[in-house]
């Protein structure tokens, strides 16, 4: 069986062909990678066993991942790859692009901390994988891990390019999806846009709209949503007499923002930041799709045991 390159071998020939060619959609990239590489028939052919896929084309898949949490590679738009600010001094390297050429960036740091942010307890299951002390189903957690971890990171590119009155309309889905005003998306409303702090959306908990909760979407970049931004949506909500609220950011809240949210009791405010929102979408399949479920068997011990 020909071997086939490991997926940090592919990082260099993909930043050379989008430096040449440009902006490319994804399946173009991908082909002028293999081409660049001199990938043969038979090298294509090998696949995973697990969905009949090409290995290669996988390995390009993640090279391409890698390099955009890196900042070295972004979207311009939906399913194309470009060259990203900090490719310029990968490509100076001069030599294979390694993984750990891609931890200096602040790109890649922020991406690391914001994880271990997120993670619920130390003794989480670690997503960089261990292949000498980990058992199959460690490992199967793990790879598991890291492919929601990206997925994750796609959606959040993917609602940052939004139109925000489409943006809006996402997180009221998300919201139908959660079982929110009865899981009709009917009960729920856009509003026509306000000033800066006004409401982007209405949620009847009940059929006769007796009771409501009010939404605010901000589809933000970079910047995080302030303490002002909070106050101005509780003033809204109070003038409105809604006693609860959500509010929804592509990107973070600031530490003074979530405090006032944690402080107030009477209205109710819950605050869903960017990864939190797409954590929600993948759990409520909205915006996602089953890939693939892939079947794992164990020995039947009963079968033979000689039981009855």
């Amino acid at each position: 069986m020909p071997d086939i390159p490991k997926f940090h071998e592919f990082m260099r020939p993909l930043l050379e062909a989008l430096q040449e060619q440009g902006e490319l959609a994804r399946n173009d990239a991908i082909e002028a990678v293999i081409q660049r590489m001199g990938i043969t028939e038979e090298q294509m052919a090998i696949t995973q066993e697990s969905n009949g896929k090409p290995i290669v084309r996988g390995r390009i898949g993640w090279a391409s991942s890698y390099l955009r949490v890196a900042g070295a590679l972004i979207g311009p738009r939906r399913g194309f790859f470009a060259l990203g600010p900090n490719a310029k001094p990968l490509l100076g390297l001069g030599r294979p692009i390694k993984r750990s050429d891609l931890t200096g960036f602040v790109e890649w740091k922020e991406h690391q901390a914001s994880k271990q942010s997120k993670s619920q307890s130390p003794q989480e299951v670690s997503t960089e994988i261990n292949t000498e002390d980990s058992t199959p189903e460690d490992l199967i957690e793990a790879g598991v891990k890291l492919i929601k971890e990206q997925l994750v990171s796609d959606l959040l590119e993917q609602m940052r390019m939004m139109d925000p009155h489409d943006f809006e309309s996402l997180v009221l889905d998300v919201l139908a999806a959660m079982g929110y005003g009865g899981g009709s998306r009917q009960a729920m409303q856009g509003v026509p846009r306000g000033p800066d702090g006004g409401i982007d959306g209405k949620i009847n908990e009940d059929k006769l709209g007796l009771d409501q909760i009010y939404m605010q979407a901000k589809r933000y970049a970079d910047n995080s949503v302030s303490s002002e931004k909070v106050q101005a949506f509780v003033g809204a909500m109070t003038s409105g007499g809604c006693r609860k609220g959500v509010f929804v950011t592509t990107s973070r809240f600031t530490s003074d923002a979530i405090r006032i949210a944690e402080s107030i009791r009477d209205p109710r405010l819950v605050l869903v930041d960017g990864e939190k929102l797409a954590e929600l979408m993948i759990e409520h399949g909205v915006g996602v799709q089953t890939k693939e479920v892939i079947k794992i068997s164990k020995l039947d011990a009963d079968f033979f045991s000689g039981a009855e």
